[in-house]
């Protein structure tokens, strides 16, 4: 089981959003997560389109912030 405290809860959905590069070792360093409140939260902030993947590669996974809806998608 995974839980986050209120004040940090709050503090990722205001956060992570407007950083421009976003992996769980960003959240790890900044916010001072463990690594399985990271992937707990992004896994959330993506579901919630929040943020959008980048690119997957072995276990490390990067996203940024979403933006722009489906303009960026057709721009790619």
């Amino acid at each position: 089981m995974v839980v986050l405290d209120k004040q940090t809860y709050e503090r990722v959905f205001k956060e992570v959003p407007t950083y421009k590069f976003i992996s769980q070792s960003v959240l790890v360093d900044r916010l001072r997560l463990n690594g399985s409140l990271a992937r707990v939260a992004i896994r959330e902030l993506e579901d919630q389109g929040v943020i959008r993947r980048i690119t997957r590669h072995a276990s490390q996974v990067i996203y940024t912030r979403a933006t722009g809806g489906d303009d960026e998608k057709k721009a790619e």
